[in-house]
Parts: C-alpha cells; structure tokens; sequence
C-alpha cells in the first residue's frame, strides 16, 4: 500500500508500545502476536460492486446518442469506476492504526488500540469470559462451533475476543488455567 499508512509502519509502533508496557508490567517475554484488524476491514474490496454499477451505466449511456448532457453524466460514472475503489482502499490504509492488536506474553497480555491505547495486564487481572457459540445457515443446517475468550480489563471494559483454535488463544487459555491453579493451590496451603 502506498497510501495512507502502512501496515508495517503500525504493526512496529503497536509492538514497540506493547513490549514497553510488558517490560513496565513485567509480563515477561512474548510468546504470540495477533493482529485482531478493525471494523472497516474488506472496504476496498466491497467497494467493487458499486464501481461496477457505474462501469454498467457509464458504458449504457456513453452507448446510447442522447445528447451532451448524458455523455457527460456518462464520463462522470466513468469516473467513478476507478475513484470508488481509490478512495476506499484510501480511507482502510489510513485507519490501519486503529486496528486491533493482542500481544500475550509470558505472564499476561497487552491490547493495543489505535495510536495510543494501551492495556497491559496480569493473568489475575484479566477477566475472561468463555462463550462456545455455533452459527447456522442454511435450512436445517448447523456451522461450526467456536469456543471464544472475551478479554476485558479488570473494570469490566470488554477489549477483544479471541477464538481458542487460534494458538494464541490456547496460550491465554492456559495462562489463566495456570494462573487459577497457582490460587487455588495458594488458598489451600
């Protein structure tokens, strides 16, 4: 992408704050890295479809002979079939730093959000919540099955959510699994 800003250039300024806050925190080494993505992801290719209406129409009215007026509506469809796509693809590079990123590291995670958001925490203080959910389509048909772990900070503000057939979702599985053990463990002796 040469637009915008790239993808690289926010995955290292991402990673460079999530290894301070761990080295703050002192989570230890980082053992996986997620890249979540945002809300927008897909926009430029989604933006095919109505540019290609415009190449449609365009190319009809260019076809037909009715005059300056639509000749000229006709080369502003035109247009549009090659802005369209531009100023989506435009607008996801521009809001890669917006997106998502989850680092777990030895001793607990860090979410990084945008250019400056910032969680870091110990597994005790991640508060995770499991949730299995199958999706359905089609009639009388079920999908699969995911075990999801929604991560939220210790006040309760929900972060990500991550599926457990990701390896770093295992990781924070086991992380938390070991860390309740550790308490448990504690709290008898």
């Amino acid at each position: 992408m040469v637009w915008g800003t790239l993808s690289s250039e926010a995955d290292a300024e991402a990673l460079r704050r999530a290894e301070r806050a761990a080295a703050e925190r002192g989570l230890g080494e980082r053992t996986h890295a997620v890249h979540i993505g945002s809300r927008l992801t897909g926009l430029g290719c989604a933006s095919v479809f109505p540019a290609l209406g415009c190449l449609i129409a365009g190319l009809a009215l260019l076809g037909a002979t009715h005059g300056a007026g639509l000749t000229a509506l006709a080369g502003v469809l035109l247009a549009l079939v090659v802005a369209i796509p531009a100023a989506a693809l435009w607008t996801e590079g521009r809001l890669t730093h917006r997106d998502l990123r989850l680092y777990v590291f030895d001793r607990g995670v860090v979410v990084t959000q945008g250019r400056s958001e910032t969680h870091a925490m110990t597994w005790p203080e991640v508060r995770v919540t499991e949730r299995t959910e199958t999706s359905s389509y089609g009639q009388h048909s079920h999908g699969p099955t995911v075990h999801w772990l929604y991560l939220q900070r210790p006040d309760g503000l929900p972060l990500t959510r991550i599926n457990t057939n990701n390896p770093a979702g295992v990781a924070i599985a086991r992380g938390i699994a070991e860390c309740r053990e550790r308490e448990a463990v504690a709290d008898k002796g």
